[in-house]
């Protein structure tokens, strides 16, 4: 997904990415890194939607993966806009699947997730260039007695 870098984006290998579905910038696809993703219209932050007027300059809402859990959140952000998933608003963080859609603004943007079940920045690409063989996430996890 070929979309332009926002100047705060960083370096970090990619976990899964926004594409815009609706709005000003609609069409438009944001990479989205381990960890903290701020979303707002400054060329700062992580998802830069400078198109959306309505949407705040900084700070209006983020997308977090948790690299331990491999999980994608949704969290309202700092500004005075409102942040919601799937239609409903996002007061605290929320866990967020694949295809679930964030909206705030004009703007509406869809989750496509890379890391998860299946691909994980965690396991380790073996020297010859394949990818190492790791149990799904959940058989990674102790079994309870």
């Amino acid at each position: 997904m070929g979309g332009v870098e926002a100047a705060g984006a960083k370096n970090d290998p990619v976990v899964g990415w926004l594409v815009c579905l609706a709005g000003p910038d609609r069409g438009r696809d944001y990479r989205l890194h381990a960890e903290k993703n701020f979303i707002g219209r400054s060329p700062l932050m992580d998802v830069c939607v400078a198109g959306d007027e309505s949407v705040s300059r900084e700070r209006q809402a983020l997308v977090i993966f948790d690299p331990k859990k491999q999980v994608f959140w949704a969290v309202p952000g700092d500004a005075a806009g409102l942040v919601y998933l799937n239609g409903d608003i996002v007061n605290s963080p929320t866990e967020m699947q694949q295809d679930d859609v964030l909206e705030m603004g004009q703007t509406k943007l869809v989750l496509i997730p890379f890391c998860g079940e299946k691909y994980s920045w965690a396991r380790e690409f073996l020297t010859t260039g394949d990818f190492e063989a790791a149990p799904p996430i959940d058989a990674q996890r102790p079994a309870s007695d």
